[in-house]
C-alpha cells in the first residue's frame, strides 16, 4: 500500500521517538555491537524517571519503537536492519499493535501515536481491514486538529475507503467512515445517508454512536437541503425548513447560511438578524462581510455598512470588493479625503477585477472635483 503522499506529513513526528545504543545484541545468530534501536519518547523519559531501565531492557520497547519509526520515516538509513530484527522474533506484529492503540483517548497525542504505530504496520506490509479502517478513523480524526495536508490526507482517505469497499460495500463501520468524510468534507445530506445504511439493528452500542452522529448533523443537513431549494427558487419549501430549524444550536456557520437564505428570501431583517448571530459567534468569512455590508446599504443604514466593511478590511486588508464598497460608501458620506486615499491604494492592486477596475475610473471620474 503506497502512502509516499503523506510522507513528509508524518516526519515531522520524529521527536516522539529517541535512540538508545545497545552495547551487544544477537540477532539470526549473529552478535551486533553499538546498535541504535528506536524506541518511544514517552516510555524512554518515563523509565529514567522512575529509574526502572537496567541490563534487561524489556524488548517489547524496541519492538513499539521500530514500529513507531517505520510510521515516521519508513526511508530511515538503518531501517532495513531494525526491520529484519522485529520480524527475526516471530512475534505476531498485528496483535502487538492492537494491543497497543487506545481507542478510548482521543486527545491529540494518543491519535497521533496511534496513527504512527498502524502507519508503521501498514510500511511492514501488514494489516487487515480491521486496522485499516481503524487507520483511516484516526486520519479523519487529525483533520479536526490540522489541517496543513487537509488535501493529501483527504486523498488518502478516500483511497482506503475505496479499496475497502471493493471489499464488502455495506460494512457499517465503512459506512460510518464514509459519513465521517463527508462530515468533514461539509456534504451533510451525504453524510446522512451514510450514517442510517451504517445502523446495525442489531448492535445497540455501535448504533446509539451513529445516532448521536445523525443528531449532530440535523442541523446541517436541514441547512443544505435550504440552500438547494432557494437556488431552485422553491421558496415555500424554504419557509417550511427553516421554521423546523432549532435556533439554539446554531453555530457560526449555521447561522451565516440562514442569514444567507433569509437574504435570497428578501427578509432584509431576518437575513440581519442571522448574519449578526454569525458575528457575534466570531464569524469571519469574507463573504459575510460583503453581503450584511451591502445588505445595511439596501435598507440605507449607511454608518453601519461602512462599519462591516471596515471590519471586514480589518481581516482581508486587500479584499478589492470590501474596499470598493467602503469608497463608495465614503463618497456617499461626502468622507473625500478617505475615499481619494481609498481609491489611489485600490488602483494599485495587481489583476484587480475589469468591472470594479471601470467603475473606480468611473468614480474618480465623476467626483474630480471633490478628490482634488
Amino acid at each position: 500500500m503506497n502512502m509516499d503522499n503523506l510522507y513528509n506529513y508524518f516526519r515531522k513526528f520524529s521527536d516522539k521517538v529517541y535512540f538508545l545504543t545497545v552495547k551487544n545484541i544477537e540477532i539470526n545468530e549473529k552478535n551486533y555491537e553499538n546498535i541504535d534501536f528506536p524506541i518511544s519518547s514517552n516510555v524512554l523519559l518515563e523509565n529514567i524517571k522512575n529509574n526502572k531501565f537496567n541490563e534487561n531492557i524489556n524488548l517489547s520497547y524496541f519492538f513499539e519503537g521500530i514500529l513507531l519509526l517505520n510510521g515516521i520515516d519508513s526511508n530511515f538509513e538503518n531501517i532495513e536492519f531494525l526491520n529484519g530484527f522485529i520480524k527475526s522474533k516471530n512475534i505476531n506484529l498485528l496483535d502487538f499493535v492492537k494491543s497497543k492503540i487506545d481507542f478510548n483517548d482521543n486527545n491529540y497525542d494518543t491519535i497521533i501515536y496511534n496513527l504512527l504505530i498502524i502507519r508503521g504496520l501498514i510500511n511492514l506490509e501488514i494489516s487487515d481491514d480491521f486496522i485499516i479502517k481503524i487507520y483511516t478513523k484516526y486520519l479523519l480524526m487529525i483533520l479536526d486538529y490540522d489541517n496543513s495536508y487537509y488535501n493529501m490526507l483527504i486523498n488518502e482517505i478516500k483511497i482506503l475507503l475505496s479499496d475497502l469497499e471493493s471489499k464488502n460495500e455495506d460494512d457499517y463501520l465503512l459506512n460510518m467512515l464514509y459519513g465521517d468524510l463527508c462530515v468533514k468534507e461539509k456534504f451533510y445530506i451525504k453524510a446522512n445517508i451514510f450514517y442510517k445504511k451504517a445502523i446495525t439493528n442489531s448492535n445497540k452500542i455501535i448504533d446509539n454512536i451513529i445516532n448521536k452522529k445523525i443528531q449532530d448533523i440535523t442541523v446541517k443537513v436541514k441547512i443544505e437541503e435550504l440552500l438547494q431549494l432557494v437556488d431552485r427558487f422553491k421558496f415555500e419549501d424554504c419557509y417550511k425548513i427553516l421554521e423546523s430549524i432549532d435556533n439554539f444550536s446554531l453555530d457560526k456557520e449555521d447561522s451565516y447560511w440562514i442569514g444567507y437564505v433569509y437574504n435570497k428570501l428578501n427578509e432584509n431583517e431576518k437575513s440581519i438578524e442571522y448574519y449578526e448571530k454569525s458575528l457575534d459567534l466570531n464569524a469571519d468569512f469574507l463573504n459575510i462581510f460583503i453581503e450584511l455590508g451591502l445588505l445595511y446599504y439596501k435598507i440605507q443604514k449607511i454608518e453601519k455598512s461602512l462599519e462591516i466593511f471596515e471590519r471586514g478590511l480589518s481581516i482581508y486588508i486587500d479584499d478589492e470588493k470590501l474596499l470598493f464598497n467602503k469608497i463608495i460608501l465614503e463618497l456617499k458620506l461626502k468622507r473625500f479625503k478617505k475615499a481619494k486615499e481609498d481609491i489611489e491604494k485600490l488602483l494599485l492592486y495587481e489583476d484587480i477585477d475589469n468591472s470594479i477596475m471601470n467603475d473606480i475610473l468611473y468614480l474618480q471620474e465623476l467626483y474630480k472635483n471633490e478628490l482634488k
